[in-house]
């Protein structure tokens, strides 16, 4: 059994401020690391005791330079770093994987509530298909619906996990924490958070066969809102895209790969050539 495992840190136990979440910052280097790490080997043991045997990891928070990458086990690969075409699902494209885990996942720029809510890079004030305002997650799980692979369990904050269980019916969910603030949050110790995740990816994984890919529209019209208008402004340049508003660019794509690349481009592409990093 193969099983592909997308891990951020907004939605990780513990996390409840910007002070947890990248390099010179309080908690990162000493604890945020850390605890991102073990609940990732909690859906790993998980997974090791209902029989799996490799796992592709990707780190996709911040500089993707999180996860403790000697705390593996030696049956799985991760994926570090950026530039990437698909982002937080790199290589759901290469070979077969029987399901797919998301762990420390976190709510969109345009939801109410959620602790350090955003979408991708910081850069989208929104992003919708077909008219629907859509989450790092939706569009996610869409990407892994295309290759015929099921994303049968997440955890994060109580926030996004309405979210989840709104838009994507059937996964398996973890509450990690409540949600007070934007940086504000009542949460589970570490440990707890770790025993939990471990039980809920059990619990998925025994109804694995249940939870089907999420099936793909007939159509993708691709919207996204820049909280500035000098992106959209340049971009109506090409002929590709269309400004049809002061913040807000479309196009159609093909399918969920053109859509996820189209937003990896805008999300990190730099005139200089030098790499922009930071979810």
């Amino acid at each position: 059994m193969r099983i592909y495992i997308s891990a951020d840190i907004e939605g990780v136990g513990g996390i409840a401020h910007l002070a947890s979440t990248g390099p010179k910052r309080i908690d990162w280097e000493t604890s945020a690391r850390q605890w991102m790490t073990n609940e990732v080997l909690a859906a790993i043991a998980a997974c090791d005791a209902a029989g799996a045997n490799e796992y592709v990891i990707t780190d996709g928070h911040g500089s993707a330079h999180n996860l403790l990458i000697d705390s593996f086990p030696d049956h799985s690969r991760l994926i570090r770093s950026w530039p990437r075409p698909l982002l937080q699902m790199e290589a759901i494209d290469q070979g077969h994987y029987d399901a797919a885990i998301f762990i420390g996942h976190h709510a969109s720029a345009t939801m109410a509530g959620g602790i350090l809510a955003h979408s991708f890079t910081g850069t989208f004030a929104d992003i919708r298909l077909n008219g629907v305002s859509q989450s790092e997650t939706s569009l996610n799980v869409l990407l892994a619906g295309h290759y015929g692979v099921p994303v049968i369990f997440t955890s994060g904050d109580d926030c996004y996990i309405a979210h989840c269980q709104e838009r994507l019916p059937g996964i398996e969910t973890v509450i990690t924490k409540r949600a007070i603030g934007y940086s504000s949050a009542e949460s589970l110790t570490p440990a707890a958070s770790c025993a939990a995740i471990r039980a809920g990816v059990a619990r998925a994984l025994e109804r694995r066969a249940s939870i089907a890919p999420l099936a793909q529209p007939s159509h993708f019209d691709l919207e996204m809102d820049f909280f500035s208008r000098s992106q959209p402004e340049m971009l109506d340049y090409l002929p590709c895209f269309e400004r049809r508003g002061a913040f807000t660019i479309g196009l159609k794509v093909a399918d969920a790969v053109e859509m996820m690349k189209t937003i990896s481009f805008l999300s990190f592409y730099q005139s200089d050539g030098v790499p922009k990093y930071g979810f």
